[in-house]
C-alpha cells in the first residue's frame, strides 16, 4: 500500500540523515531531536494506517475522532503523511547544510574560556522561585480541593493573569538544577561546567526538585518534568567524559515512570488525591504503553489532515503578528491576538473546552500555504544549527553570557523540540524566553570565566568543609 511504502521509505531516510548529523556533531541531543520530531510527526501514522486499512493496532485513539474529526485513508491523508515527512527531511538537510565542519570535541578543544559553577545562586533563585510558583498557585488548589475537582482540570480552565508567570518560576525552579545536578554527576573531568560543591550542595538539590516534582505532580504538569528530564540527562552525557551510561538510562526511565504516574492521576480530585495514589498506585506500571500509546503521537498528528480536509485557507502571516503582540503582557491587553492554534481549532470544528496540539508544519501551512511547510522547516533547521555551532564561535574573548549559552544551547533546543513540534510559528517565543533566557540568566549569574591562554585541563582540590575547590593549573 502506498501509505505504507511512503511511511516506511521517509522513516529510512530521517534515520540515516539522523546518523550523518550526529556523526558530524557528536551531540546526543541530535538523536532526541529527531525521535521526537518523528513521534509527533509520523509514529501514531502507522496504527492508523494499520487500522483503517483493515487491521488492528489496539492503540487507543479513536476518540480523539469523535471529538476532533474523523481521518480517512483519502489523498488529504497521503499529502499530510507527504507534508510531515518532507518537513522532517528538511530541517535534518538545512541543518545539516549549516552546521560548521569539525566534531563536538574539536569545538572544545580550542582556545577558550573555562565555565567554573557556583551553585549557591541557582539554588537560591530555583528556592525563591518555586515558592513563589505556589503561592500564585495555592489559592487555586485550594479552591480545587473545596469543590473536590482535579487540580489539573480547575487550574486549566481557571488560569487567572498570573498562571504565565507560574509557569515561568516553574522553569526557573527546575531547569537549571538540572543542569547543576548532570555538571556534579560529570565529576572532576566535566568537559562543561567546573562545579565549585558543598556536603549541602546535592541534598538541597534534590530536595528542590522533589519538592518541585510533587507540585507538578499535583498540577499534573508534564512539560516541565519533561524539559528538565531530556535537558539534564543531555547535559550529563555531554559533559562526562565517561558517562555511565546505566546509570543515566535509570534517571531516564525512573523519569518516564513519573511522567506516566502523572498522567495517570492528574484526572483525580485533589481532595481524593493522596487516597487515590496509595489504593492504586500498583497500576501505574504500564510505562511502555504510555510511550507507545499516548494521545501525544496522534493530537498534533490529526492537524494537518483536519486543515486539508476542511479546506481551512491560510491567514497570511499572522502568527508573526500575534508574535508581535505577545510582547505586551496579557495582564496589560486582556484581549490581545491569539495564537494560530485558535484559528484553526474555530476553523476544523473540535469541541470547544478541550485543549489539542497544532503540529509546527500545520502552523506554518495555515500562515502561507504548502510554501510555508518548506520556510517552517527551514527557519527550525538553521535555528537547531545556530544552537549547535555556537561552540565554534567562542573565544578567549568570548563574554560569559555567550560562553554558557554555546555550552547549554544545544542541550536547551533537543530538549525543547517536543513543545516546538506541537505547536505553530509562535512556540518561538516560549523556546527563547523559558529555555533559552531562564536558564542562562540564572547559570550565568552563577558562573564566572577562568581565561586560559593554554589549553590546560583545571584541577579540582578537596578541602575539608569546602568540598571541592578550583585551582589554578600551572
Amino acid at each position: 500500500m502506498e501509505y505504507f511504502a511512503l511511511l516506511g521509505v521517509a522513516t529510512v531516510m530521517i534515520a540515516a540523515l539522523a546518523l550523518v548529523l550526529y556523526r558530524r556533531s557528536g551531540d546526543w541531543g541530535i538523536l532526541v531531536g529527531v525521535a521526537a520530531l518523528y513521534y509527533w510527526s509520523l509514529y501514531g501514522a502507522w496504527y492508523i494506517v494499520i487500522d483503517k486499512s483493515g487491521g488492528f493496532s489496539g492503540k487507543n485513539y479513536h476518540y480523539l475522532e469523535t471529538k476532533m474529526f474523523p481521518v480517512q485513508l483519502d489523498r488529504n491523508y497521503l499529502i499530510t503523511l507527504g507534508l510531515y515527512s518532507a518537513f522532517i527531511l528538511l530541517v535534518e538537510l538545512t541543518a545539516l547544510a549549516a552546521l560548521k565542519g569539525g566534531h563536538r570535541e574539536q569545538a572544545r578543544s580550542r582556545l577558550r574560556p573555562q565555565l567554573v559553577l557556583r551553585h549557591e545562586p541557582i539554588l537560591i533563585l530555583a528556592a525563591v522561585a518555586g515558592l513563589a510558583s505556589w503561592i500564585i498557585i495555592r489559592d487555586k488548589l485550594n479552591e480545587a480541593w473545596a469543590l473536590n475537582a482535579s487540580a489539573y482540570l480547575y487550574t486549566r480552565m481557571q488560569t487567572g493573569p498570573w498562571y504565565s508567570l507560574h509557569q515561568v518560576l516553574n522553569r526557573i525552579a527546575m531547569l537549571p538544577p538540572a543542569i547543576a545536578v548532570a555538571a556534579i554527576a560529570a565529576g572532576r573531568g566535566s568537559r562543561g561546567f567546573l562545579s565549585l560543591t558543598r556536603r549541602y550542595t546535592l541534598p538541597a538539590y534534590l530536595v528542590i526538585l522533589l519538592a518541585m516534582g510533587w507540585l507538578t505532580f499535583v498540577l499534573g504538569n508534564k512539560n516541565e518534568v519533561f524539559v528538565s528530564l531530556v535537558t539534564g540527562v543531555l547535559a550529563y552525557f555531554g559533559m562526562a567524559r565517561k558517562p555511565k551510561v546505566f546509570r543515566a538510562a535509570l534517571v531516564a526511565v525512573a523519569g518516564v515512570w513519573f511522567l506516566y504516574s502523572i498522567d495517570f492521576f492528574r484526572g483525580v480530585p485533589f481532595s481524593n488525591l493522596s487516597q487515590v495514589v496509595s489504593e492504586h498506585m500498583e497500576e501505574a506500571t504500564d510505562v511502555g504503553g504510555f510511550v507507545t500509546s499516548s494521545n501525544e503521537a496522534y493530537a498534533a498528528h490529526f492537524s494537518m489532515y483536519g486543515v486539508l480536509a476542511a479546506q481551512v485557507p491560510p491567514q497570511f502571516g499572522y502568527s508573526l503578528y500575534a508574535l508581535a503582540c505577545s510582547v505586551i503582557p496579557r495582564v496589560i491587553w486582556p484581549d490581545r491576538p491569539l495564537d494560530i492554534y485558535y484559528y484553526y481549532s474555530q476553523s476544523v470544528g473540535v469541541l470547544d473546552g478541550q485543549g489539542y496540539s497544532l503540529h509546527h508544519a500545520t502552523g506554518w501551512y495555515l500562515n502561507f500555504g504548502y510554501p510555508g511547510v518548506a520556510l517552517g522547516a527551514i527557519v527550525l533547521g538553521l535555528v537547531w544549527a545556530f544552537c549547535l555551532n555556537a561552540r565554534h564561535r567562542v573565544g578567549v574573548r568570548s563574554a560569559l553570557y555567550y560562553c554558557v549559552f554555546a555550552e547549554v544551547a544545544p542541550w536547551l533546543f533537543a530538549a525543547q523540540m517536543a513543545p516546538l513540534i506541537r505547536a505553530g510559528p509562535e512556540a518561538y517565543k516560549g523556546w527563547l524566553i523559558e529555555s533559552v533566557l531562564i536558564p542562562l540568566g540564572v547559570l550565568v549569574l552563577a558562573c564566572r570565566t577562568r581565561r586560559r591562554t593554554r589549553k590546560l585541563t583545571p584541577k579540582l582540590a578537596w578541602k575539608p568543609g569546602r568540598g571541592w575547590v578550583f585551582l589554578a593549573a600551572k
